[in-house]
């Protein structure tokens, strides 16, 4: 058997293996939630909260309508259903802790701080 012909095909494949190894890991999209524990309180649709870490500092608002969420039972609902933990009183506050993730917008999403989960702490 002739090994001198097999080092072309052999260090093209090394070349391509390497070149794809590279562009996966630059392309890799990954994320990790920041965590954030305080008191939410809805809106009347159940869809959008209102958050303070209890800080003197204004809340923010986040959209929690397909969040992964889980209730005072420790049953995961993801993302089917609307909070019910929450509730849907305007006046109410409920002990939760938030995932959030920072999004870039693109083209078919918008940009900004998304809540991924949800868990209902009272």
């Amino acid at each position: 058997m002739d090994v001198t012909r097999l080092i072309a095909p052999v260090a093209v494949a090394v070349v391509a293996s390497g070149a794809f190894g590279a562009w996966s890991i630059a392309n890799r999209h990954t994320a990790s939630s920041e965590v954030f524990e305080g008191w939410a309180s809805s809106n009347a649709a159940g869809t959008v909260i209102g958050f303070t870490d209890g800080s003197a500092r204004p809340g923010e608002g986040y959209i929690v309508a397909g969040a992964a969420w889980v209730g005072r039972d420790n049953t995961w609902y993801l993302g089917a259903d609307l909070p019910t933990c929450i509730g849907r009183d305007t006046t109410a506050k409920v002990h939760v802790k938030l995932g959030v993730v920072t999004v870039e917008p693109g083209d078919d999403v918008f940009g900004g701080r998304h809540v991924v989960w949800l868990r209902c702490l009272s």
